[in-house]
């Protein structure tokens, strides 16, 4: 799961421009480079919970501000860090075993922790999520252009 999600991740990403980079479809909407900083904070912050057993800010603790601002908005570094943190996060993935993600899962996600083993799919699925955002972001900067989409389903359910 969590190798699809980083690959398909990884293919919303390709061929960017710069301008496709910043463009907000309205000037309060996420950019790409946006979602690119979060996903890279976030990444650490799984990687911290799963190696060394610190709770989850946003979740079980409240998120380090000074720390958050100090990421700066820096597309090609964040998605590089994203990549080392989301990489790491599953090599330890794997060599953790049901009792440890247990034990970390609770440390993570305290009183949240209902699901015995989130930890161990929680940041695939957040990044699955904003897989999506970003291909619907791309598709509607070419749908603003007269292109047409990169991310067209080829699904018999979907109508042609």
């Amino acid at each position: 799961m969590h190798e699809l999600v980083w690959s398909r991740l990884k293919e919303a990403l390709e061929d960017l421009s710069q301008e496709e980079i910043h463009w907000r479809s309205l000037p309060q909407a996420n950019a790409i480079d946006v979602i690119v900083r979060h996903l890279r904070i976030e990444a650490q912050w799984h990687l911290d919970s799963l190696q060394i057993g610190v709770a989850m800010p946003t979740i079980a603790v409240a998120a380090p501000q000074e720390a958050i601002d100090a990421v700066p908005l820096d597309f090609e570094e964040n998605l590089k860090r994203l990549e080392e943190s989301y990489t790491r996060f599953v090599d330890i993935l794997r060599a953790t075993t049901l009792a440890t993600l247990r034990q970390r899962t609770a440390a993570a996600y305290g009183e949240m922790s209902r699901q015995t083993y989130r930890l161990g799919y929680h940041q695939a699925a957040h990044m699955a999520m904003h897989c999506g955002q970003i291909r619907m972001i791309r598709n509607l900067y070419r749908k603003m252009r007269g292109e047409p989409p990169g991310f067209v389903p080829d699904n018999p359910t979907y109508p042609k």
